[in-house]
């Protein structure tokens, strides 16, 4: 076996036994024009030919396959397969290579290119799995179950193709069919005993899987998605049926079936035909082989669920993916891994180690939110994964989306009606525009978000911004602390596509630029004391400010010039157990003098009584200060000081104490986030 980057298709090519033209002829009803030769192997593309292949010349939307005969012999094809009108134009250019001729070369190709790579699927448990949604994450579950019971593994699908964990890249769910086959065949021969594939509704339908023998046929739901191409729900849901169907020669041997919603219960009955071996999953309402007892979600984001087999035996399982989705995956994959063969036991083990780029994926560099990563890029999985996301935080949701050129624009407006319903912040930006001018696909999303009543929005703030960076970053910036942001659309994907030209671009690094840059300097790092606090709490948290101050450079007492400042804004604090109103201000006074003991450059005493105007006074006494030291009312007087008095606004790199009453620090927090527009961090002690 050849490898490397020198090597034909994609640098895999298996050693496979040669077959004679006049065989794959007797397959598949094609003529040989030309002497009976052997070939060792098939390809669509002339650049990536090989010695010993058959060029594939398939007719194209503007340009004939044939045409390219040529370079694919100077690359080392010995024969070409292709249809009449191909024929006529390997002639044309005087090429003498042999020639199979079908008048339908494409509707055969999957059964051609599985003959010459030896039929790999037959000997291999191989596992498809399709659907509009949770393709991937299955697939992901589904190869670390069979992995945990000692199988060797290789997964086919969005994410790109991998050999027990080796990754080999693919532009397509599904590669055309000699891609697919070959690849099969790699697999094989490196000791692959199972593999588990996404099977995506195009390549049913363009016969990219013809050829493959399924073992277990998994379908997981269907929503709307790709109607650019099949034009109907209809359409689209027979495409999936392929898999399922009696009359298709894509059937798999055995089925699973998630019945969840009334897509699934249709598919159920199709593929249960004539009584073939069907398994049906439920996490609802809805009757299932395989079903879902209880489930319990914990802050980390796993799920602990109790479900039961088709035997009745009850069963414990780890799922570690937030959201009622992931159940339904994990169930699917334990059912579909079940049908092939898998002790249920060894399987569930397995599906608690799994992890999937770019699905639900957190990014973390410190900052006291949480930040993911989604691949949902349909109006059904947009609302998921936002459903997901707001069951597990009492904070805000800020979602970063768009929508591809290119494809179905239907889906436009459905996914900003989505994101306004159920996030705080909505950012519209560009996803892989392709072709399409960026505008004009923003455009139909923002009106989807226009389009939701008032009264059904949860969103208070829209914005578009093109840039998918800045868009990314701006979301960042909004958030804070116990907030959420999503970034929706690509998950995975490294590259943005415009204009024809892939240009990088990860999601998941960009956005660990963005939250790394909200660090150090750019931040107002805030202290709250916890509601009820008394004086020594408030020292013990003035002690705390000291450190932060020291390590970040900020305050008097560590700066040179004009840069960070400390400030500590005291109310009134809770009584010390037995003490009177003179003790009280006694200890007040204390505080305010520790404040300025500590070097803290700005102290703003909060309230009305005598304890709070002895807080002021101490800090006075202690520093002889003028203007350092204020005393207001309110809390609401507080944030009016701070917009009107010079001197008195925080900026980036300040670190602030706040102790007193606890309508005190929201208050100064909202005004400094909302108009002073700084990123607030609020530090834990």
């Amino acid at each position: 076996m050849s490898t490397g980057a020198d090597a034909p298709h994609n640098g895999f090519r298996p050693a496979t036994e040669p077959v004679l033209l006049s065989q794959l002829g007797a397959l598949s009803g094609a003529s040989l024009d030309g002497p009976d030769i052997q070939v060792s192997g098939i390809t669509l593309r002339a650049q990536a030919a090989g010695a010993g292949d058959v060029f594939a010349a398939m007719a194209g939307t503007r340009t004939h396959g044939a045409t390219y005969v040529s370079q694919a012999e100077a690359a080392g094809a010995v024969a070409v397969f292709t249809d009449p009108a191909g024929l006529e134009t390997v002639r044309g250019v005087g090429s003498t290579l042999p020639v199979l001729v079908h008048p339908e070369p494409r509707s055969v190709l999957g059964a051609v290119s599985a003959r010459v790579y030896g039929d790999p699927s037959s000997k291999l448990t191989l596992i498809g799995i399709t659907g509009t949604s949770g393709k991937t994450t299955t697939s992901y579950l589904a190869e670390s179950a069979l992995r945990a019971a000692g199988k060797s593994v290789g997964l086919v699908g969005t994410t790109g193709s991998r050999i027990d964990g080796e990754p080999i890249p693919s532009d397509l769910t599904t590669p055309e069919a000699p891609d697919l086959q070959r690849l099969l065949a790699v697999m094989l021969e490196r000791g692959a005993d199972a593999v588990v594939m996404e099977v995506s509704s195009h390549a049913l339908s363009l016969g990219r899987v013809d050829g493959c023998r399924f073992a277990v046929g998994v379908f997981t739901n269907l929503s709307q998605d790709h109607l650019d191409y099949h034009k109907t729900m209809d359409e689209y849901f027979d495409a999936k049926a392929r898999l399922f169907a009696s009359d298709s020669p894509n059937r798999a041997a055995r089925t699973v079936i998630c019945v969840d919603d009334e897509w699934g219960a249709r598919m159920a009955r199709i593929a249960s035909d004539g009584g073939h071996p069907t398994v049906t999953v439920s996490t609802g309402e809805t009757p299932g082989d395989w079903h879902v007892s209880a489930v319990i979600s914990d802050l980390q984001g796993s799920q602990r669920v109790s479900a039961v087999g088709p035997d009745g035996a009850a069963h414990d399982i780890l799922v570690p993916l937030p959201g009622a989705y992931n159940v339904a995956n994990a169930l699917v994959a334990l059912a579909a891994v079940d049908a092939a063969g898998v002790d249920v036991d060894v399987a569930i083990e397995g599906l608690a180690h799994v992890a999937v780029p770019g699905r639900v994926e957190k990014v973390d560099r410190g900052q006291d939110f949480l930040a993911v990563v989604d691949y949902a890029h349909k109006p059904a999985a947009v609302e998921a994964v936002l459903a997901t996301l707001a069951a597990d935080t009492d904070g805000r949701i800020a979602v970063v989306l768009g929508a591809g050129g290119d494809r179905d624009t239907e889906k436009r407006p459905l996914m900003g009606a989505a994101a306004v319903r159920a996030a705080d912040l909505v950012i519209v930006t560009d996803d892989n525009p392709r072709s399409e001018n960026p505008s004009t696909i923003r455009a139909a999303v923002v009106a989807g978000v226009e389009g939701v009543p008032a009264a059904q929005r949860r969103a208070s703030d829209v914005r578009e911004i093109g840039d998918r960076r800045a868009a990314i970053t701006a979301a960042v910036e909004w958030a804070r602390s116990g907030d959420v942001v999503l970034v929706a659309g690509k998950g995975h994907e490294t590259g943005q596509e415009i204009n024809g030209v892939k240009h990088p671009f990860d999601d998941r690094t960009v956005l660990g630029e963005a939250l790394e840059s909200i660090s150090g300097d750019a931040l107002l790092r805030v202290m709250v004391a916890e509601s009820g606090a008394d004086v020594p709490a408030a020292k013990r948290l003035l002690r705390a400010m000291v450190a932060v101050a020291a390590d970040s450079g900020a305050g008097s007492a560590h700066r040179s010039g004009d840069s960070a400042r400390t400030w500590a804004v005291f109310g009134e604090l809770a009584d010390a157990d037995g003490a009177d109103d003179n003790s009280r201000a006694v200890d007040h006074d204390g505080l305010g003098r520790q404040a300025v003991r500590v070097a803290v450059d700005k102290i703003i005493a909060v309230g009305e009584s005598r304890v709070v105007r002895a807080l002021h006074q101490g800090a006075v006494m202690e520093g002889s200060w003028g203007d350092e030291a204020a005393f207001v009312g309110t809390p609401a007087e507080a944030v009016d000081h701070m917009r009107t008095a010079p001197g008195y606004r925080p900026g980036p790199g300040d670190v602030v104490v706040v102790a007193g009453p606890d309508d005190l620090a929201p208050a100064l927090i909202d005004f400094w986030q909302n108009e002073l527009h700084l990123q607030v961090r609020r530090v834990q002690v």
